[in-house]
């Protein structure tokens, strides 16, 4: 039989489904255990200790904010003459709570082990801000309230504050200082429900406020400020209120797995190229941002008002007229006159931030918000104003930060109202660490360290401030439903040129955002060795300055995306890409002539490897590949050292590689590399490709290559997928599986599904919704056809790829493999059974279609 109070709970829930929430709902979850607690603690057999023992509700549910999963804070309050008996009041109180399954928090003390205890622990100190009364002595409860505000109110402001601070810096430290973030913690991030918490606290100690409209009242927080504020708090509650339901315990971070379950359950719906789970996501970081700023200031002015903080060893200074440094702040002092007549003032304040690494003082911030109908359209197309933008991007020392306030405050929104396209846009996959506004800005600082770090790419730029611009704008087309790269070269057109920028300036900014993914899609997709796909990259391009800006703004981009979007391999192919084209393009222009120069130089190049080869392998009795067979390809792939050691293994290993295979595993920094060679045969690739499936190992990359004495020489970089360490592999039981697999004696089918089974159920919802995609082309390659393959990553994909494509008897010449953050971007250069490109268009659909089925993932358990 359920207990009353789990019946009750289930009615709450009942209720939410019929549009209770918030605040209200918070309250009745409160007056569940208020009523179930009472009517215990006057049930117990007490009365001789009645007088002498209060039941006290602390934090959270003090203050009548208890959540489904939340710990229920106890404290039973005693007089010390009463100790020996408080064990039966205990007994009665706490034993039924816990037989209901609540988590309970408790303590039984006395007034003095209660203050005691908070002046060890800050924690318990601000709970007892949140006390309240349940039943017992009300003079006991007093007692308490009085002796606490003597000890640690009275006289220690000051001190509460910097403590408080402290932990608000460890908190964002801990649990993410962007109210943006892909997994928000709607109670502790930044822009949760712990921040206003501790703005209500603070409050409390240091002005005696009482709530919300104490602080109102008092003019720290604006009147108009209150209810957006209010809006976004009961959001908030909403959405911890439905994330602990749906996660069935206390859960107060919103998973990437649980948005959309939430966005249904508030019947968003999709909106304008949008889906519901993005909209919902859009209005969740909206409001963690409001109260992020809210707060923020709150923070600030008590800061002020208590002298804490400020940089006294920057002197006080007039920066211009209207703008002034003061104790470490900037502050807008200008006369609401002279804004009228010096509007771009508002920019330039954010110049001077820039520039002189100090933050913008909280009123001046305000005053900025206050003010941004000065910014019109003629402000807008103002040389001035944008010479200063121009200048907070390419020189501030801080500049996320400049830009974050800008973007906090509404004028950089303002000032190029198109931004506000992208503002709390987000990308809802697991991808991006950032909304696109956030990540539009991380990708200018990201900018500045790559500026400082790849110098000779740099000398290349011709307008520096373009790209710096660039980088702010490149996603700016995104949330339209179309090619954001397209979508935003138009727009962002119109902003250069309302800058001020010159035909030439703003044809290079539409440029750059138009082709800003054409470096890390290629680089990671393409074949860097081939010499036709290098002179097109160049002929696309086409100048020196363009080049420069594509790759660095591609690092910038990469690095602001997420720590999974970056890595030394990318780092590598990218870095390559840029060096091979470059040679094409050192002169004024790129012309054939110019071209047909590099190429000999490639020539050249790859006849002194050959020299460099057939230096290490001098004196090497028994070679059964000369240096002269090796193709230019795979040359150009490996460094010297490295082709030696395959051709003297080749040697030593002949006949075993007639029959058997060959793996050699080296554990580099970030990956595993593995050197596996064979004999060639039909549908070899996929077998190498079931077992790395079989042993847990994901392929990252792969480079592939067969001798012409029919050797496959492959070099795959793998992760593992148990959490296994180099060491504990048995790479030997791997290479005999493989064998197995060659010799046909190994049914790699029905393992890997016995094996995946399962694992497809769990992981279903984790996936990234990539839609499906593949595309055939013959005019990348001269010699063959490229399969590029797009869905979502799951383990043993690769082998059901590469055995379809076994299975239409397509071989397979060159892999590149781009595994990243559950997106499979997979690019195989093959040719049919004739060793001709893939030209029949029915046959083309045929494998299109067979492609499509193998990746889908309703076809994952079939």
């Amino acid at each position: 039989m359920k207990l009353p109070i789990r019946a009750k709970r289930e009615a709450l829930e009942a209720l939410w489904q019929q549009g209770l929430s918030g605040q209200a709902l918070l309250r009745g979850q409160a007056k569940l255990v208020d009523d179930f607690v009472q009517e215990r603690f006057l049930g117990a057999d007490i009365a001789a200790v009645a007088e002498s023992v209060a039941l006290v509700a602390l934090g959270g549910y003090g203050r009548q904010e208890l959540f489904p999963y939340s710990d229920i804070d106890l404290m039973i309050l005693f007089r010390p003459d009463v100790r020996d008996d408080i064990g039966r009041v205990a007994d009665a109180v706490l034993y039924p709570l816990w037989d209901t399954g609540l988590e309970v928090g408790h303590g039984v003390r006395s007034v003095e082990e209660a203050v005691a205890l908070a002046g060890e622990d800050f924690f318990f100190r601000v709970a007892l801000l949140d006390a309240r009364l349940l039943a017992g002595s009300q003079l006991l409860y007093f007692e308490l309230l009085s002796t606490y505000r003597s000890q640690f109110v009275e006289g220690r402001r000051r001190e509460f504050v910097e403590t408080m601070e402290r932990f608000r810096r460890e908190r964002r430290e801990k649990y993410g200082s962007h109210s943006y973030l892909l997994e928000p913690h709607i109670k502790e991030g930044k822009g949760g429900l712990r921040d206003i918490q501790s703005m209500l606290w603070t409050a409390a100690v240091v002005y005696g406020l009482e709530g919300l409209n104490g602080i109102v009242n008092a003019g720290i927080l604006a009147p108009e400020e209150q209810a957006p504020f209010v809006a976004s708090w009961d959001m908030l509650i909403r959405i911890r209120n439905r994330l602990h339901y749906v996660s069935g315990r206390k859960n107060d971070q919103l998973h990437f797995e649980q948005q959309e379950e939430i966005a249904e359950a508030f019947s968003y719906r999709d909106h304008e190229g949008s889906l519901a789970v993005e909209v919902f996501m859009r209005d969740t970081y909206a409001h963690m941002q409001n109260i992020a700023v809210v707060t923020d200031q709150f923070f600030a002015h008590v800061a002020d008002v208590l002298e804490i903080g400020g940089d006294g060893e920057v002197a006080d200074k007039v920066i211009e007229k209207g703008v002034e440094l003061r104790g470490g702040t900037l502050h807008l002092v200008a006369s609401p006159d002279d804004l009228r007549k010096k509007p771009h003032l508002l920019l330039r304040l954010f110049l001077a931030s820039g520039r002189l690494g100090v933050p913008v003082h909280h009123r001046s911030r305000k005053m900025v918000s206050a003010n941004l109908n000065l910014i019109t359209a003629k402000v807008r197309s103002s040389t001035r104003a944008a010479k200063a933008f121009l200048a907070i991007l390419e020189n501030s020392v801080n500049v996320a930060d400049v830009l974050g306030v800008m973007l906090e405050t509404g004028l950089l929104s303002a000032y190029i109202p198109e931004f506000s396209r992208i503002h709390t846009l987000v990308q809802h996959d697991v991808y991006h660490v950032y909304t696109v506004d956030r990540h539009s800005l991380q990708a200018v600082d990201e900018l500045q360290r790559v500026v400082a770090e790849q110098e000779a790419a740099f000398t290349l730029v011709e307008y520096s401030w373009v790209m710096f611009l660039g980088a702010l704008l490149h996603d700016i087309g995104k949330g339209s439903g179309r090619d954001h790269s397209r979508e935003g070269a138009e727009i962002v057109g119109g902003i250069g040129l309302r800058m001020g920028l010159s035909e030439k300036e703003s044809s290079e900014l539409r440029f750059l955002v138009e082709h800003h993914l054409f470096m890390p899609e290629n680089a990671l997709r393409r074949d860097l060795n081939d010499s036709e796909f290098i002179k097109n990259c160049a002929q696309q391009i086409g100048t020196p300055a363009r080049l420069g800006m594509l790759y660095l703004v591609a690092i910038a981009d990469s690095r602001a995306t997420g720590p999974s979007a970056w890595s030394e391999w990318k780092a590598s192919l990218l870095q390559e890409m840029f060096l091979k084209i470059k040679p094409y393009l050192e002169f004024s222009g790129f012309d054939h002539a110019h071209a047909g120069l590099v190429e000999s130089q490639v020539e050249q190049g790859v006849l002194w490897l050959r020299e460099q080869v057939s230096e290490l392998l001098a004196g090497k009795d028994g070679l059964k590949i000369t240096v002269d067979e090796l193709s230019p390809d795979y040359l150009l792939s490996f460094n010297s050292g490295t082709v030696a050691r395959h051709v003297v293994t080749h040697r030593d290993n002949y006949r075993l590689l007639r029959q058997k295979s060959l793996v050699f595993a080296e554990e580099e920094k970030e990956y595993w590399s593995l050197l596996i060679m064979a004999t060639d045969q039909a549908g070899l690739l996929a077998k190498i490709c079931g077992v790395m499936a079989l042993n847990n190992l994901t392929v990252l990359n792969a480079r592939i290559f067969t001798w012409n004495d029919g050797t496959v020489v492959d070099v795959l970089d793998v992760r593992p997928t148990d959490g296994t360490s180099f060491s504990e592999r048995d790479w030997r039981s791997l290479n005999k599986e493989l064998d197995l697999a060659i010799a046909h004696r190994l049914g790699l089918s029905h393992r890997l599904f016995n094996k995946l089974a399962d694992a497809y159920g769990r992981r279903r919802e984790l996936l990234s919704k990539e839609q499906p995609k593949v595309v055939m082309d013959n005019e990348t390659s001269a010699r063959y056809t490229v399969i590029e393959v797009y869905g979502t990553d799951r383990e043993g994909q690769l082998y059901r790829i590469t055995q379809t494509m076994a299975d239409f008897g397509l071989s397979i010449y060159k892999a590149f493999i781009a595994t990243e953050v559950e997106r499979l971007i997979d690019v195989f250069y093959v040719l049919d059974n004739n060793n001709a490109k893939i030209q029949d268009n029915d046959f083309k659909k045929e494998i299109v279609n067979g492609l499509l089925y193998t990746i889908s993932l309703e076809n994952e358990k079939k």
